[in-house]
C-alpha cells in the first residue's frame, strides 16, 4: 500500500484517493500481507478498524519480534510489512484509513484521501 501525501492527488493510497481507492478482500481465516510504503513527506499512521495488524517486517527486514499493532506508524521513507488475519467473528466491512484525521475527513465530515475499506467475506 503506498501511501503519499504530495503532488497533484494529495492524500492518497495506492495513487487514489478516497472514494476512488481500492478496498481489500479476502476470506475470513486468511491471511493477508500488506506492504505499506510511505513516498510521503509526512507520517502516516495506518488504522485497520477491528482486527488488529501483526507487524513481521519494518524496511524489508524482518522482525525478532513481531508484534500486534492497532496503528502503524509510518514515517516518510519508511516500510513496513503487516499480516491481517480475520476470523469468522470479524465478517463485514472494516475502515481502513490514516489516523490523522485530515489526512481521511474534510472539515464538513465527508471522508476522501487516506481511506479505503477492507473486507472480510
Amino acid at each position: 500500500m503506498m501511501l503519499n501525501d504530495t503532488g497533484a492527488i494529495g492524500f492518497s493510497l495506492n495513487g487514489k484517493s478516497f472514494p476512488a481507492t481500492a478496498p481489500i478482500v479476502t476470506n475470513a481465516g486468511d491471511t493477508v500481507e500488506i506492504h505499506y510504503m510511505n513516498e510521503g513527506q509526512q507520517i502516516h499512521p495506518m488504522h485497520l478498524h477491528g482486527i488488529p495488524q501483526l507487524v513481521i517486517a519494518k524496511d524489508g527486514y524482518p522482525l525478532a519480534s513481531p508484534y500486534e499493532a492497532d496503528t502503524v506508524m509510518v514515517a516518510p521513507g519508511e516500510r513496513y510489512t503487516v499480516l491481517v488475519k480475520p476470523t469468522a467473528a470479524q465478517k463485514g466491512v472494516w475502515a481502513y484509513h490514516c489516523h490523522i484525521l485530515s489526512h481521511a475527513e474534510k472539515s464538513d465530515g465527508m471522508m476522501f484521501g487516506m481511506v479505503t475499506a477492507f473486507i472480510v467475506q
